[in-house]
């Protein structure tokens, strides 16, 4: 009888050891261990996480407090545990919530197959067969940056999302291409699912326009992800100074220049005039020409109106002194004096570069020639003096 005893003892003890107990086994009570609703295979990228869901059932005889923890390796020696998480999620009858989440992911030391391990009674353990394969592949993702309608004058917030779906505390995020009024942290969450923002509060003006501005997350402060936007700021028009009026023989004009975001509009007060505007990048500018015998009914400054979405400005733009008239009869618009000054100074440059390059070809003597001939009326000369020695003698 002893000796049963002692056998029995002894199986229980190896039992224990390899980390199987059945406590239904002694007892003839069926055991129902299961583990329901959990997929076998996760991906995730570096400085991310990953959340499992997971619900278990045990036999009656198993009762609470159960400790429930997920491992990698040998289960006498783990390298890595991981307790279990609740996600309040709802669950039926017997099921018991297992679920776990590892954050601060790392290729290398995260990958690896991870299985469930009860704990109660301070002695007893079972360890499921089942297991979940964990895989951690370089990080893509970026933050998404969420710029609203900027308007100058206006305060602004341009949020950017950390990426996944976790908030993790450790993660650094920068922003780089403006002078923020502040930055703060902001954390949103349902079911599930958790997003971590860090939004940036400043007030746009006009020069904030077409700025590059980067939002940078660092986790572990070596894994970095950024993302980059061009900033749009509204602005109402500003007339340049550029902006002029001049009298040129029988004709008054005048050209506005104006900027603002959108391109503004120009008009001009002066009525039964014809004008024409030009858009580019960064202004419009309108010109109008009026017959100096129509100006002589008005004041001596034209007004230049200019208009966007955003408001207006106007400008009283002061005629200057009237240019000396041109003696010829008929006069020729602005363009048309540029376009003929220009063939005029063309042709005379033209011309010049002619004649020069004549006679420099002209002046430039012929050096072979030269060489080629002196030896030969020197060879003459001589024939010439010994002709003429032996004619005297």
């Amino acid at each position: 009888m002893l000796q049963t005893l002692l056998f029995i003892l002894t199986v229980v003890q190896m039992t224990d050891c390899y980390g199987f107990v059945n406590p239904n086994e002694l007892t003839n009570e069926p055991t129902n261990f299961s583990m329901i609703t959990v997929k076998d295979n996760f991906t995730e990228e570096a400085g991310l996480c990953i959340r499992v869901f997971c619900f278990f059932t045990v036999p009656q005889s198993v009762s609470e407090p159960i400790e429930r923890t997920w491992f990698k390796g040998d289960p006498q020696n783990p390298t890595v545990e991981v307790p279990w998480a609740s996600f309040a999620i709802h669950f039926h009858g017997d099921e018991r919530e297992c679920s776990f989440m590892l954050t601060n992911l790392v290729q290398g030391e995260s990958d690896g197959e991870y299985r469930l391990k009860l704990k109660w009674d301070q002695e007893k353990v079972y360890i499921f067969p089942q297991t979940v394969k964990i895989a951690v592949k370089e990080l893509n993702q970026k933050p998404t940056i969420n710029v609203p309608q900027l308007t100058a004058g206006e305060k602004a917030e341009i949020s950017c999302k950390v990426p996944g779906d976790c908030i993790n505390t450790l993660a650094d995020i920068v922003w780089t291409g403006i002078e923020p009024d502040e930055i703060k942290r902001v954390a949103s969450a349902v079911p599930g699912s958790e997003h971590q923002y860090s939004v940036l509060i400043f007030h746009p003006e006009p020069e904030h326009h077409n700025t590059k501005l980067t939002c940078t997350v660092i986790f572990q402060k070596s894994i970095q992800t950024e993302s980059t936007v061009i900033l749009k700021v509204r602005n109402a028009p500003k007339i340049l100074n550029s902006s002029c009026c001049l009298v040129w023989g029988d004709e008054l004009i005048c050209m506005c220049v104006s900027s603002g975001v959108p391109l503004p509009q120009i008009h001009w007060t002066i009525l039964d005039s014809e004008y024409y505007s030009i858009a580019s990048a960064k202004n419009t500018s309108s010109s109008i020409t009026v017959s100096i015998a129509s100006f002589r009914n008005l004041k001596a400054t034209i007004e230049c109106v200019s208009k966007n979405p955003i408001g207006m400005a106007e400008m009283e733009i002061q005629v200057h002194n009237h240019a000396e008239k041109p003696k010829v009869s008929w006069s020729l618009s602005t363009p048309w004096i540029f376009f003929t000054l220009s063939v005029v100074v063309n042709v005379i440059f033209i011309s010049c570069l002619t004649v020069i390059l004549r006679r420099e070809k002209l002046k430039k003597p012929n050096n072979d020639n030269h060489v080629y001939m002196t030896p030969m009326k020197r060879e003459e000369s001589v024939y010439e003096t010994v002709q003429m020695s032996s004619e005297r003698s």
